[in-house]
């Protein structure tokens, strides 16, 4: 799918793990919905995207972390697959490898003074490219 290059601003292809689709279509109907259409919308329209991870959970178990996309979704998905608000106090965060492989992604805790970014995004990712 496209995402947003923040070193040109044109857009570039990123892949989704094939392993990671197939864990999340047994999850639930929800996730696999947060896959096909929320992931889209993050990898193109990101409020902010940080680049180099520190944190270990957030590394890639087959290679280097590389980026990680971040936004405010207009919906979320229930387990059922149905649609209702985001989640409150929630940004949504994916992560891409230096293969332009999206390796993982999920809602997380928003930063109280900036709810459009990840709570610790300070110490968290090396800089901020957008």
């Amino acid at each position: 799918m496209d995402a947003i290059n923040p070193g040109d601003g044109k857009f570039c292809k990123v892949q989704l793990s094939h392993e990671r689709m197939q864990a999340v279509a047994r999850r639930s109907l929800g996730q696999a919905k947060e896959c096909g259409y929320i992931l889209p919308v993050i990898l193109q329209k990101p409020t902010a995207i940080f680049e180099g991870l520190r944190l270990d959970d957030d590394e890639d178990r087959r290679g280097v972390g590389w980026r990680c996309y971040c936004g405010m979704p207009t919906v979320a998905y229930r387990t059922d697959g149905s649609e209702r608000t985001p989640w409150p106090d929630q940004v949504f965060l994916v992560f891409v490898n230096q293969e332009n492989i999206a390796y993982n992604w999920r809602w997380e805790t928003a930063d109280s003074n900036d709810p459009q970014l990840p709570i610790n995004h300070l110490g968290r990712f090396k800089r901020r490219l957008l």
